[in-house]
């Protein structure tokens, strides 16, 4: 089955039904097994999700935040997907929670891929995972026409984290990126999406190139697309 497309009316109730969807699957993921990961996105669109999650109440030193995926930057860079998560999400109570970096500064990129695999693997199986979908169907650093595009999505992959190369169209530098193996480790999977255009990429039949595709069409977890105009 297919996911729904569940429309909210505002992004504002978009970003306040996100974040307690979240926070639910957590705190049952803690009281289910002691502890939970929980794989961040980032982009523009999560930030307000996370202002709100930093204040729900939420075993937060039982869980361990990672992210989808990173830039291969330092936190301290603009385009930093920690960086973003550490400004919106660990703060105040939030702080508690651990957190498992892609970047690691003076390592290469493929030796900061390996050396990331050992803090998601600690944070698995995720409570939840939040992602975006890019307008070319590209979601965490997985994107069309990647060299590192068919490893990424092999469901019976042994690598948790990617180093992906720059590529034509796009990333412009390169990433570090949770495969779909890791990724779907985890009971629930949230789409976060804003406008038309993605609406239109995600309703009813879905072009089976998209790398989103790979995630609509899995059974392993629960996916729950959240949309706003």
């Amino acid at each position: 089955m297919m996911p729904k497309l569940e429309a909210f009316g505002s992004r504002e109730a978009l970003y306040d039904a996100t974040a307690s969807i979240l926070v639910d699957a957590l705190t049952n993921a803690v009281a289910a097994s002691g502890r939970a990961g929980f794989a961040a996105t980032g982009g523009t669109t999560p930030a307000p999700v996370y202002d709100r999650l930093a204040t729900l109440t939420a075993p937060w030193d039982k869980i361990t935040v990672t992210l989808t995926d990173e830039r291969f930057v330092p936190p301290t860079d603009p385009s930093s997907n920690e960086g973003l998560v550490r400004r919106h999400l660990l703060v105040g109570e939030a702080a508690k929670a651990s957190f498992a970096p892609l970047f690691f500064d003076g390592l290469s990129h493929a030796d900061s891929a390996r050396a990331a695999e050992a803090g998601v693997e600690a944070a698995t199986p995720f409570g939840a995972v939040l992602l975006g979908v890019g307008p070319d169907g590209h979601f965490a650093s997985l994107f069309p026409g990647n060299p590192v595009l068919a490893q990424g999505l092999d469901p019976r992959s042994d690598r948790l984290v990617l180093d992906v190369p720059p590529s034509d169209p796009a990333p412009d530098i390169p990433r570090l990126s949770l495969t779909f193996a890791a990724l779907t480790r985890t009971d629930l999977i949230v789409l976060l999406v804003t406008g038309a255009a993605k609406k239109a990429l995600l309703e009813g039949d879905v072009d089976p190139a998209l790398p989103v595709a790979a995630i609509l069409k899995q059974d392993r977890a629960k996916v729950r697309i959240l949309w706003a105009e």
